[in-house]
């Protein structure tokens, strides 16, 4: 007997409209759905009026106990499908794991296309969607976090974050240490009824914002732009501009920071040492 497939079925991130009709006709043929919250996936087969399968649960604290028997059924020729809560399975959310078994098995992974919030904030978000790097939820621990916030200081490309939203500002004090006044776009509750896109740079947003720690954030961060290279001849004319005009050292190294996008810190040295040699 042939062994069954895996499939990876993509669910509704918020509206129950964003499901592929493929997807829905793989949940109503396979023997077995996998599920991360069984409860959540009774209430959308339910609201598509597809008979329930029979359901399994398959979360981040069961996944490793619960893959050889879902190999076992895969090996005995049936077909399961794997959904998340939202989104997916595999991104941020069960799957990898059994994924990775399968393919030692040699069982057959069928991956579906469909909803995610990783591309409707990266495609909303105003920034360069020519390379993106996606890093999921931050580490927990300080060590690893330490390490990831560096890895997003350093990158070039458009870096993608989820982040839950009881950690929401925590994080964003966290990334305003490392990234500077970097521009950053916050997406909240993609495509439910109160969907928003909070955008700019990191301080106001800190500062001006009113976050409402409800629902998933989706947090994409602007690339480090001072790898590209940096027009030291425009900085420095538009620094002797704001010399002229009588303003602090402070508030025109802010402002050429959020102008060409570098650093506070490189600003304000830019500023002394020009103010230095106009003295």
């Amino acid at each position: 007997m042939p062994a069954g497939n895996l499939y990876l079925v993509p669910v509704p991130i918020g509206n129950l409209r964003d499901i592929t009709l493929r997807a829905l006709e793989i949940l109503q043929k396979v023997e077995i759905i996998a599920a991360e919250d069984t409860r959540n996936t009774r209430s959308l087969l339910s609201h598509y009026q597809i008979k329930s399968s029979r359901l399994i649960s398959l979360h981040k604290y069961n996944e490793k106990k619960r893959i050889p028997e879902i190999l076992e059924l895969l090996e005995q020729g049936k077909d399961i499908a794997v959904v998340s809560d939202a989104g997916s399975p595999g991104i941020s959310d069960p799957a990898s794991l059994l994924v990775q078994e399968a393919i030692d098995h040699q069982i057959n992974i069928i991956p579906l296309p469909g909803a995610t919030a990783i591309i409707p904030a990266l495609t909303a978000s105003g920034f360069s969607t020519e390379s993106f790097l996606f890093l999921g939820f931050l580490p927990l621990t300080t060590k690893h976090r330490k390490e990831k916030l560096t890895l997003i200081k350093n990158s070039i490309h458009t870096v993608i974050l989820y982040e839950a939203p009881h950690r929401i500002k925590r994080t964003l004090t966290e990334l305003s240490e490392y990234i500077d006044n970097r521009r950053i776009c916050l997406a909240r509750e993609i495509t439910k009824i109160y969907e928003e896109f909070i955008r700019g740079n990191i301080q106001d947003i800190i500062t001006n914002f009113n976050i409402k720690e409800k629902g998933e954030f989706v947090i994409v961060i602007e690339g480090n732009k001072r790898s590209e290279g940096i027009d030291r001849t425009e900085i420095n004319q538009y620094i002797e501009e704001l010399l002229g005009q009588g303003l602090s050292s402070k508030t025109i190294a802010q402002m050429v920071a959020n102008r060409f996008r570098i650093s506070a810190n490189s600003a304000y040295s830019m500023v002394l040492k020009l103010k230095g040699g106009n003295l």
